[in-house]
């Protein structure tokens, strides 16, 4: 059997669809259908183990256990207000300069807390603060601030954006303080990793000019709340705006060019997995746990299990898999735009890139063939999901990519690197302003096309549609066994929906 049957995946996809049909009945079913088909599914679970049907009980194990994961997460989501002596630490996701000192923004200034505790009773997650300018002055990350107010928290809704954000930055309280001017401060000092964030962006902002240093800083860590509208809105226009989020390139980028250093050095097989593990973990740490750096990581370090033990790596299992992983930890990432985007991104290319590979080489150059088929197969896979959460794609997109993403890329490990040595040595930070000089034109290109045209393709797309979207997507993949014909049908099928929610508004 060729190594490109979608039969050879099936565990992994199972896994995920099982996990994500479970996590979306216990979050939007009534009580009583949801217990109906968690009794449905316990039963064939039985009834497939007996019958050795090994896919359909998988299935049917990753329903009930996605179900489980989604009741745990609602029940233990923060739900209750509380009123009277709050404390709380200042973190780094505060409004702050690059030194750590905090920074009014029209008036007031903008905090975000950790170690909540409410009259000496701990709170779990952060909360956000605004203060007057009528504040203790000279407030800085790591400070622990003591006051009288009240801290309010709401259950979670997966209708609302708000618990959703809520629920990704672990920020469960809208937080109040009676009396500003009265407000205790216990001195403090950032966290390890704030420590390494702090350094790093002033490293970036003292070395780079500011439009610059704010889309680096996005791309490194994730962070867009530096970012300035003249330089963030060019991108959502260009389509290009997924270079803010983390992608899965940078951190296989990243995670190689370390363990290559590694090789370098002759370190034993055992150490090299662990340190690039370690990498791995903080990283993901640096990002927040950005559903699109942790799924890069799971990937790669799926992959590098694969080695020793000498199994083939499977990228559509790796991603099955490390889905499946994500949401039992996660279940609110189902919503998430960023996780979605992300697995549409790489379902995309691993479906399509080939196929399109191998029409484009007999026209294009091959490396020229190589970007524009990475390009448009990425967004074949995002392109349900750019409708349904943006209700819209540029058509610069593709072109805008093939000039932007090689600029941004090729010098991502050099920059890494630059950055590094610059915090370590200041007086080199001349290297990251050489460096960054490709990142520089890429701000301006992506300005100028900008300007140049905003035709788009509009839609009005429920995210119902991607229902179907995705099977036939699958359907018309290198990973189908289906007659050529069959494939090409459930391909044009896939262009018909999209073209049909760009001229009328489906009734789904």
């Amino acid at each position: 059997m060729s190594r490109q049957r979608l039969t050879n995946f099936r565990p992994a996809l199972y896994l995920a669809a099982g996990t994500a049909a479970g996590i979306a009945a216990a979050f939007f079913l009534p009580i009583g259908l949801r217990a109906a088909l968690i009794v449905l599914f316990a039963a064939a679970l039985v009834l497939f183990i007996c019958k050795k049907k090994t896919g359909a009980a998988i299935f049917c194990a990753a329903v009930l256990a996605g179900a489980a994961a989604a009741d745990i997460f609602v029940a233990l989501f923060p739900d209750r207000s509380v009123q009277g002596l709050i404390s709380g630490r200042i973190t780094d996701a505060s409004v702050c300069d690059d030194e750590g000192m905090l920074m009014a923004r029209e008036g007031v200034f903008v905090l975000q807390l950790d170690k909540l505790s409410a009259d000496g009773v701990q709170l779990s997650g952060k909360g956000s603060l605004e203060l007057s300018l009528r504040a203790p002055a000279n407030l800085k990350v790591g400070d622990t601030l003591v006051f009288y107010g009240s801290a309010g928290a709401s259950e979670f809704s997966p209708d609302a954006y708000s618990s959703l954000s809520a629920a990704k930055y672990r920020l469960y309280y809208e937080i109040v303080c009676f009396e500003p001017q009265n407000i205790s401060v216990i001195s403090g000092s950032p966290s390890a990793v704030e420590s390494v964030r702090l350094a790093f962006k002033k490293t970036i902002f003292d070395n780079c000019s500011t439009g610059t240093a704010s889309f680096l800083y996005a791309m490194i860590f994730g962070d867009v709340a530096y970012m300035s509208e003249d330089v963030a809105q060019p991108f959502r226009d260009t389509g290009t705006a997924h270079l803010f989020a983390v992608s899965g390139l940078h951190v296989a980028l990243l995670f190689y060019a370390c363990t290559a250093l590694l090789d370098k050095i002759k370190m034993p097989q055992l150490a090299r997995f662990a340190g690039g593990a370690f990498i791995m973990v903080g990283y993901c740490a640096l990002c927040s746990f950005s559903p699109s750096v942790v799924r890069s990581a799971v990937m790669i370090m799926t992959a590098e299990v694969c080695k020793p033990l000498r199994v083939r790596y499977e990228p559509l299992s790796a991603m099955g898999f490390s889905a499946a992983v994500l949401l039992l930890c996660a279940p609110y990432f189902l919503l998430d735009a960023g996780f979605l985007m992300s697995y549409g991104a790489v379902a995309g290319i691993l479906c399509a890139y080939k196929p399109l590979l191998g029409v484009l080489q007999k026209v294009l150059w091959k490396p020229i063939a190589e970007a524009v088929a990475i390009s448009v197969a990425s967004n074949l896979g995002l392109l349900p999901l750019m409708f349904a959460y943006f209700g819209t794609i540029s058509l610069l997109t593709v072109p805008v990519n093939l000039v932007v993403v090689p600029l941004t890329s090729l010098f991502y490990p050099f920059l890494l690197a630059s950055l590094a040595i610059a915090v370590v040595l200041p007086p080199l930070g001349g290297l990251l302003t050489l460096l960054s000089v490709p990142t520089y034109i890429s701000v301006l290109f992506v300005q100028a096309a900008a300007k140049v045209s905003s035709a788009a393709f509009n839609a009005v797309f429920s995210p119902l549609l991607c229902v179907f979207y995705y099977p036939l997507f699958a359907c018309a993949s290198v990973y189908c066994r289906a007659p050529a014909a069959v494939k090409r049908t459930c391909g044009v099928l896939c262009l018909c929906i999209c073209a049909a929610a760009c001229l009328v508004t489906l009734p789904v």
